[in-house]
């Protein structure tokens, strides 16, 4: 009955997860909108990869184009790279004697060459070494324009501008081109000449002559974040002038048009100017993006026909122009000329890396066959919509199933509208993102276990009353899947106990007497740091007096090496309460000031369970066990030590832990006399030699000790006291026995053993 009104009373709390789960798909649906055309949503592009793995490029366009590789053959050939232009100026015409349609140079000219006799000369008239020698080399024909005349007798383009920026997709990166400064360029309507493209810049400048002979085409490959390279900007703003890039000027040449029209989105525009929606080549469109890109669709195989620059170069020198009779493959074809993946750079794809040469053939290939994958500017709105239907739905499907039907139901959706999303790319062409719809349809599903949980654990909560900062995790989840188990019923068993004080200094808590607030926040957070740390080892928490507290190992749940686990839990709350001290070491209100942990541990058998009513119901234990850890508490000051066991707990745990025997005590109740030890650390400290010799010397001298050998005792203390780490009361201790002794002699039936405090 108490159950069902707590239920009640609390209902209207389960329908905080459908609040939340409602907030997290807008969330979603506003990201999804704002995201739907940035490069950084890796997820989604990674899934747009996989598309294209499974449905690839047709790749029979590849055919049209042909790499021209400057490859180890070609360097041993010519010689090592950079060549004098002269040599690609050779290697242009080669192309075009055998045939070529077009010839691009995908290596970048807009710098000087340091080959040329014009860069030779400048070297040395600014060095001021042979001024006849200078003025000789300046009247040579310049490299370039040996490079310009070679293009005089076929079509072609040279690279220029290599590096990209670091955003080419965003706004920011636009610069404001003219179109009428391009005369391969144009475009309908009346709107303006004016558009927004990605900035591209000269390094340096590229010669008059060989930019006329030849079209100045952008080589800039810019990666996603991710590292992959997926998008080809088509049209750059180099230096105010709109310029192509590699691929477009190669499929354009291999379609053998003279302007590229545009198209412009009417619906969009930046203050750089108009933003382009579509290229056209001759009857063939090319929709791109706003940074006016295509998205890199390759085929299956992602090789191109190519050929080694040495069989284009006569084996007798750079200088020769002998075409080898067996170069007729480059007939017809748009040559690109480049460095192979030896020797160059690679560009990292989807599919692997790949050289810049061959990116700019594939893509080149892409365009021309008007193959490209399409994100439209309406699969944002689609998709955020998606995102609320499928959410909706998911909530009411969730009220009516079970979670593991709601979530079943969700995941056999997620995977239809990934079907879907893949049918639409590989029949249309069309990229769709069914992620965020994915998304929504589990979190749909996991409200209705969201609130079932906030039921749950407000019902369990009634029902543990005090218990949810006591018991450790194991207990409790236990509690909560079956309430009505007898985790809490109280049992008679072998349980490991440790009593825990802390402890403030009597000349600190003078120092802080009128700060009284500070002392007991001071202690409070110190407490519930060691509840905290208890509940992690899997002990139970019990909050005595003051600064006490009690930890039990093997209860409510039994563990079958409690011993050990109660014994690693103390080397815990040592480490926690060092972090405690450096905390208030860091702290002007509390530099200097120390908190102190005793600790005893005792192993027993004990009555232990409830205690209490209510919500003033403690989860606690009752036994000698229970007496002895409090008694072994309070030694901790005296003996110096912060962590003191007892002998079952050392019989227990010496192989897995460091121990020092610290006395042997007469103790009102027992019929002998027992030993205590102090629990020094973990089996690393016990396997250290610096350990090791402490604990042999320290046996010595307790034996020589209860033997009454006073003088071997006295010799061997001295020796323990100079170990690393012996700087603890103990040793002082036996320093003032072993004097009482040696002077007054040891009373009668002398066996070691003293007194409690004596």
């Amino acid at each position: 009955m108490s159950k069902r009104m707590f239920s009640k009373s609390f209902q209207w709390l389960t329908a905080l997860p459908l609040l939340l789960v409602t907030g997290a798909l807008a969330v979603i649906a506003v990201g999804t909108l704002t995201g739907a055309h940035s490069p950084d949503r890796h997820w989604r592009e990674w899934l747009f990869d996989y598309f294209q793995r499974l449905s690839p490029a047709d790749g029979e366009a590849v055919e049209d184009f042909h790499l021209v590789l400057i490859d180890r053959e070609s360097i041993d050939a010519v010689g090592p790279w950079p060549w004098p232009r002269t040599v690609l100026a050779n290697l242009v015409e080669s192309a075009g004697n055998a045939g070529a349609k077009a010839v691009i140079l995908t290596e970048t000219v807009d710098s000087p060459d340091p080959l040329s006799p014009e860069t030779i000369g400048e070297f040395w008239l600014s060095g001021a070494r042979d001024e006849a020698l200078a003025q000789q080399l300046s009247l040579l024909p310049r490299t370039d324009e040996r490079l310009a005349a070679a293009f005089g007798s076929v079509k072609g383009a040279v690279a220029v501008s290599q590096t990209p920026p670091i955003h080419p997709n965003r706004p920011t990166a636009f610069a404001r081109s003219d179109i009428r400064s391009a005369d391969w360029l144009s475009h309908s309507g009346t709107e303006g000449d004016y558009i927004a493209l990605p900035t591209a810049r000269y390094f340096y400048s590229i010669n008059p002559a060989l930019a006329g002979a030849a079209q100045p085409a952008v080589s800039a490959l810019a990666t996603d974040g991710d590292g992959i390279f997926r998008r080809v900007p088509l049209l750059w703003s180099l230096n105010g002038t709109p310029a192509p890039s590699i691929s477009l000027e190669a499929a354009r040449l291999a379609r053998g048009v003279d302007k590229v029209s545009l198209a412009f989105d009417p619906s969009a525009a930046n203050s750089q100017g108009r933003i382009v929606d579509s290229l056209q080549l001759g009857d063939l469109s090319v929709p791109v993006a706003g940074s006016t890109a295509v998205r890199l669709y390759l085929p299956k195989r992602v090789t191109v026909p190519s050929t080694s620059a040495s069989r284009l170069i006569a084996a007798s020198g750079a200088s020769g122009t002998r075409v080898s009779s067996s170069n007729s493959q480059l007939a017809d074809s748009v040559v690109l000329i480049g460095l192979d993946t030896e020797l160059g750079p690679t560009v990292p794809t989807a599919r692997g890396e790949l050289s810049p040469a061959a990116i700019h053939a594939l893509t080149a290939a892409q365009i021309a066959s008007g193959n490209a994958p399409r994100r439209p500017g309406w699969t944002g709105y689609i998709e955020a919509l998606a995102v609320m239907i499928f959410g909706a739905a998911a909530i009411m499907t969730a009220q009516r199933f079970q979670f593991w039907q709601a979530t079943g139901v969700a995941a056999v959706l997620s995977l239809l509208l990934l079907l879907g999303a893949y049918i639409a790319f590989s029949s249309g062409g069309v990229l769709l993102n069914p992620l965020p719809s994915a998304a929504a349809l589990f979190l749909g599903a996991l409200s209705i276990a969201g609130g079932k949980s906030i039921g749950g654990v407000l019902r369990d909560d009634n029902l543990r009353g005090s218990f949810h900062d006591t018991l450790p995790e194991d207990a409790m989840k236990k509690l909560r899947e079956t309430p009505n188990s007898d985790v809490l019923q109280g049992v008679y068993r072998d349980v490991t106990i440790l009593a825990c004080e802390l402890r403030i200094a009597d000349d600190d808590l003078r120092m802080m007497e009128n700060l009284p607030d500070e002392v007991t926040r001071l202690l409070a957070a110190a407490s519930l740091d060691l509840r905290q740390t208890i509940i992690n080892a899997g002990g139970v928490a019990d909050q005595a007096d003051g600064g006490r507290m009690f930890a039990y190992f093997n209860a409510p749940l039994e563990k079958a090496d409690h011993v050990q686990a109660g014994c690693a839990a103390a080397l815990r709350l040592i480490e926690s309460m060092d972090k405690v001290n450096a905390g208030l070491e860091g702290s002007s209100h509390t530099r200097g000031l120390q908190i102190h942990l005793a600790i005893g541990i005792a192993t027993g058998e004990c009555f232990v369970g409830p205690m209490g009513h209510g919500r003033n119901n403690r989860y606690s234990a009752i036994g000698a066990a229970v007496d002895r850890a409090t008694l072994l508490r309070g030694q901790s000051e005296f003996y110096g030590p912060a962590m003191i066991c007892d002998e079952q707990v050392y019989k227990e745990s010496h192989h897995h832990f460091a121990y020092l025997e610290l006395d042997r005590l007469r103790i009102r109740g027992e019929k002998r006399p027992v030993s205590i030890y102090a629990l020094i650390g973990n089996p690393f400290i016990k396997s250290s030699k610096a350990f090791r010799a402490l604990d042999d010397v320290h046996r010595q001298l307790l034996a020589s000790y209860r033997a009454g050998d006073m003088t071997k005792a006295e010799e061997l203390l001295e020796k323990a006291k100079n170990s690393p780490g012996a700087k603890i009361a103990l040793f002082d201790i036996y320093e003032e026995r072993i004097k009482k002794f040696s002077q007054s002699g040891t009373p009668e039936g002398w066996d070691g053993a003293h007194p409690i405090g004596g």
